[in-house]
C-alpha cells in the first residue's frame, strides 16, 4: 500500500531500485482495482505497459485465487483493464490499452532531422512508411527502418526538447521487415528490454500501413542489443482505416520479492 508515499519518496525509492520502471499500488474499495503510479529514475509517468503487467501478475501471485483473475489499475493518464492467467510457474497478462491516438503528420525536414539524431543514414531508412507519433497512454515517435538497427542511438543532447517539438514522449526505432525496436531514456543511457507502452502503438502502427492485419498475433522483439531478448504480443481490433482497440499481452515470472522496513520508508 503506497497510499501514504509523498511521490517525492516514490522517486526516491525507484532511485535506490534502479529498475528502468517501478511501480506503486495502493488499494481502492474494489478489491480487483488499485491506484497505480509509475516512475522512472528520472520522473513519473502518466502511462506504462510492463509495469502493469507485472503489477497485475504480482496481486494475482498475492491474492491466490483461480487460474485466470482480471484486474483494473488506474494509471494518471486512463484506467486500464488486466486479465492475468496463471501457467506453471509463470503468468500470462493481457493488458486492454483502449483505441490509439495518431498525431499530425511529422514535416519532411523533420523527419530527417530526427533520422540524424538517431545515426540512421538514408539507406537505412524504410523508403514508403513515414515517422508517426502514436500513443495508446503514452506518446512515441514510431522511427520505421529497413536495416541499420544495431547502429541506432541517440546521438544528439537535447532530444527530449526534439520529441517534444512533435509531441512524443519516447522514440521507438522499428526495424520493420524483422519487427524488432528500440528504445532508451532520452539521454540515450538506458536501453529498455521490453516496453509494452511502445508495443502498443508499434503495434497500430503496422496495421495502419497494412504491414500487418488486424486481429492477428502481431509479436514485437526487443532487448537483443542489451543481451536480454524479450517477445511481446500484440492484438489490434477493428480495421486498417478504424482501429478500435489494442491489446498487449507478455510472460510474467516471479523472480524475487522482499520487505522494505517502514523506518527506512518514513525517513525518505
Amino acid at each position: 500500500d503506497s497510499a501514504g508515499l509523498s511521490t517525492e519518496a516514490m522517486q526516491r525509492l525507484t532511485r535506490e531500485m534502479r529498475q528502468f520502471e517501478s511501480i506503486f499500488l495502493s488499494p481502492t474499495d474494489d478489491a480487483r482495482a488499485f491506484r497505480a503510479r509509475v516512475f522512472t529514475m528520472e520522473e513519473e509517468l502518466d502511462f506504462a505497459g510492463h509495469p502493469v503487467l507485472g503489477a497485475a501478475a504480482v496481486m494475482h501471485e498475492m491474492a491466490g485465487g483461480g487460474r485466470r483473475e482480471e484486474w483494473r489499475l488506474q494509471l494518471n493518464a486512463k484506467t486500464v483493464g488486466v486479465i492475468t492467467i496463471k501457467d506453471n510457474d509463470f503468468y500470462l497478462a493481457t493488458m486492454e490499452q483502449g483505441a490509439p491516438e495518431f498525431g499530425p503528420a511529422v514535416p519532411l525536414e523533420k523527419q530527417r532531422e530526427f533520422l540524424r539524431a538517431l545515426n540512421v543514414v538514408a539507406a537505412d531508412a524504410h523508403p514508403s512508411l513515414p515517422l508517426e507519433v502514436i500513443s495508446t497512454g503514452l506518446p512515441y515517435l514510431i522511427v520505421p527502418v529497413q536495416s541499420g538497427l544495431e547502429r541506432a542511438r541517440i546521438a544528439v543532447p537535447q532530444f527530449e526538447r526534439m520529441l517534444a517539438e512533435v509531441g512524443a514522449k519516447f522514440v521507438y526505432v522499428l526495424d520493420v521487415p524483422r519487427r524488432e525496436g528500440r528504445t532508451w531514456d532520452n539521454d540515450g543511457r538506458v536501453e529498455d528490454v521490453a516496453t509494452g507502452s511502445a508495443a502498443g502503438p508499434t503495434g497500430a502502427y503496422l496495421v495502419r500501413h497494412k504491414v500487418a492485419s488486424p486481429d492477428t498475433e502481431i509479436i514485437i522483439n526487443q532487448g537483443s542489443f542489451v543481451e536480454r531478448p524479450s517477445q511481446i504480443v500484440v492484438n489490434v481490433g477493428g480495421t486498417f482505416e478504424h482501429i478500435t482497440s489494442v491489446k498487449v499481452c507478455g510472460a510474467v515470472c516471479m523472480v524475487s520479492s522482499g520487505m522494505m522496513d517502514e523506518a527506512v520508508v518514513s525517513n525518505l
